[in-house]
């Protein structure tokens, strides 16, 4: 499900270029299947016990890619600043080259914890409010400040846990 949530990222962009950056079924209905896939996966594979090392790297992977290139889009279209497309780009970066180096020197990946979850959520809206609802400036106002707060606050839990987790600390 993490591949499939990935190969639909071209028709996403396609879908809103293609009606002139105005939301459209298809495009709901392709976002609908990502959000869904994402949450189907997470789901499944706790339901039924079936966390791997893959997994535990694959999904968040293609979480972080999903976050890159849609970002990269809103903010190539001029529908996001640019500090708040850098430090996406940022938070993303460090949480991976964290993982490897965690991966590289402890044997296996490190679960995502929930403050990363929180905020890829609340970038999920954030995007969301950006794509499908563009005159409502109040909610994406509050989306924005969420997101770079969250952007922020959850990229300083992953570098402390990182530290930590590098010096020895258990983690699952």
């Amino acid at each position: 499900m993490s591949v499939l949530r990935v190969l639909t990222l071209p028709f996403v962009i396609w879908a809103h270029q293609a009606n002139e950056l105005q939301p459209n079924l298809l495009l709901f209905a392709l976002v609908a299947f990502i959000v869904l896939t994402d949450y189907l996966d997470g789901f499944f594979a706790r339901t039924l016990d079936q966390v791997s090392e893959m997994g535990k790297w694959l999904d968040p992977l293609a979480d972080k890619l999903c976050a890159v290139v849609l970002f990269t889009y809103v903010w190539w279209i001029g529908m996001i600043p640019m500090y708040l497309f850098g430090l996406v780009i940022f938070r993303d970066a460090m949480i991976l080259i964290g993982s490897l180096l965690i991966k590289k020197k402890r044997g296996k990946v490190a679960m995502s914890v929930m403050t990363g979850k929180i905020t890829v959520f609340i970038l999920s809206l954030y995007w969301i409010s950006l794509v499908f609802f563009p005159s409502y400036d109040t909610i994406i106002n509050v989306f924005k400040h969420a997101s770079t707060f969250m952007l922020i606050f959850s990229g300083g839990v992953y570098i402390v846990r990182g530290f930590r987790i590098l010096n020895g600390a258990d983690f699952k």
